[in-house]
């Protein structure tokens, strides 16, 4: 049994439990879901009048997986930044696990966590001036 298990050996892991996941809840979301749903809108939205950190995200999911990539990008930034910061990470360490090209494999950051936490912040402030001085919604 290997006993010299890296960060990136158990993010990767992690990561594609995740990832697996994530494409199961995506296929039942926009499969079974979102056809019976009526237009609803955000709990944070209906009580404060404002956008939460999270507004946007199944927005920009849905433009991305259409192949519109900058309206994903304005829906929430944090899809597009997951998908290449993820991806990145799976695909170079899963070429890694199979020796393809000598990859070694991104290595796992903090930076790369707080990157995310700015984009989310960034997104929720600039969202809400443009809501709140310029009336523009999304």
């Amino acid at each position: 049994m290997n006993r010299n298990k890296t960060i990136e050996d158990e993010c990767y892991y992690i990561g594609l439990g995740f990832a697996g996941l994530g494409l199961i809840g995506c296929f039942i979301y926009f499969k079974f879901i979102v056809p019976i749903l009526p237009d609803s809108s955000c709990f944070f939205w209906k009580v404060f009048g404002l956008y939460c950190p999270g507004c946007g995200g199944t927005r920009a999911v849905d433009a991305l997986v259409h192949g519109h990539i900058l309206q994903s990008l304005w829906y929430h930034p944090l899809v597009i930044y997951t998908v290449v910061v993820f991806g990145g990470f799976m695909l170079t360490n899963t070429m890694r696990k199979f020796h393809i090209l000598h990859i070694k494999g991104w290595k796992f950051h903090a930076w790369q966590l707080y990157g995310a936490l700015v984009i989310v912040l960034c997104n929720w402030i600039l969202k809400n001036i443009l809501l709140l001085c310029y009336h523009i919604t999304l």
